[in-house]
């Protein structure tokens, strides 16, 4: 398997992991835990999951103050970005906000085009196109669900989108590429946990202790599935393909997100939906087949 096929079935892996977010997310918030306590949580255990195989396997785990630096600054744009989208969702539906946060393959795109020079080629473009219109119909505006209440919701959910995009763009350009990827993820996401914390403290006044199993067991697996595993797979992506084409490949995140909600969650399964489906997949199958087919040539 070459490294471009690996880069591709990583962002795929790490995409369709994060989709797996409601599964965990929605019984939890349902028991009246607060968001913030809940992202705290998912972070931590996350964290412990990577410490301990760093730790199985003897990893160093030293970090020269330059390497400090430039992890910190990763882990903020991934906090903030989790912050702003957090306290999107208070403005607007869940779908049209999982439609704005798909700005961020946009955001990606002009971003390596206008300042590190990426080449666009037009099946990358349409790709994007095709997997934004898909996110789109995927969000329930076409079936009449939700509204927008406030710019200040509008820019929030656009800014976490834009600060994501900036994550996925910066990241293979630092020095901190080179580190071993669970050690490098591990870092990232222990800053970004006490920034969370501290966030969680000052809106909330306090972090929620888990009071049932169904809450333990539920945000264990939020914290090994959609957080270590995906953001794993999400930096090696990085490793081995174009934060562009790992852009486009997250719309298996809402594609999978939908699948569970009329899977698990019963939710309506319509036309707008499936054609939702079909565009996301149409894309996917756009790049692949192209990048293979170059290849090949």
């Amino acid at each position: 398997m070459s490294a471009a096929l690996k880069g591709f079935v990583n962002a795929i892996v790490s995409a369709a992991s994060f989709g797996l977010i409601p599964l965990f997310t929605l019984p939890v918030l349902a028991t009246g835990m607060h968001s913030s306590s809940i992202l705290i949580y998912r972070y931590a255990f996350g964290c412990l999951a990577m410490l301990l195989i760093l730790m199985v396997n003897r990893s160093r785990m030293s970090l020269g103050f330059g390497d400090f630096l430039r992890t910190l600054l990763l882990s903020v744009m991934y906090a903030v970005s989790s912050i702003t989208l957090i306290e999107g969702y208070n403005y607007m539906a869940g779908g049209i906000a999982t439609t704005l946060l798909f700005s961020y393959p946009v955001f990606t795109l002009l971003l390596s085009v206008i300042f590190f020079h990426e080449r666009l080629s037009w099946i990358t473009a349409l790709a994007i196109l095709l997997a934004v219109g898909g996110v789109f119909c995927l969000s329930g505006l076409l079936d009449g669900g939700g509204s927008i209440h406030s710019i200040k919701g509008l820019l929030l959910v656009l800014l976490s989108g834009f600060l994501y995009a900036v994550y996925m763009v910066v990241f293979p350009r630092v020095r901190v590429r080179k580190m071993p990827s669970l050690k490098i993820t591990f870092y990232i996401f222990f800053f970004a946990m006490i920034i969370l914390t501290l966030y969680g403290i000052f809106t909330n006044g306090r972090i929620e202790p888990i009071e049932t199993r169904s809450q333990l067991f539920n945000l264990v697996l939020l914290g090994l599935l959609p957080t270590a595993l995906s953001n794993l797979t999400l930096i090696v992506s990085l490793k081995q393909i174009s934060s562009t084409l790992v852009a486009v490949l997250g719309a298996f995140e809402p594609m999978t997100a939908m699948a569970i909600g009329i899977i698990v969650f019963h939710e309506p399964f319509t036309l707008p939906i499936i054609i939702g489906f079909l565009l996301i997949l149409f894309s996917v199958f756009l790049i692949v087949f192209f990048r293979k087919t170059r290849d090949k040539g």
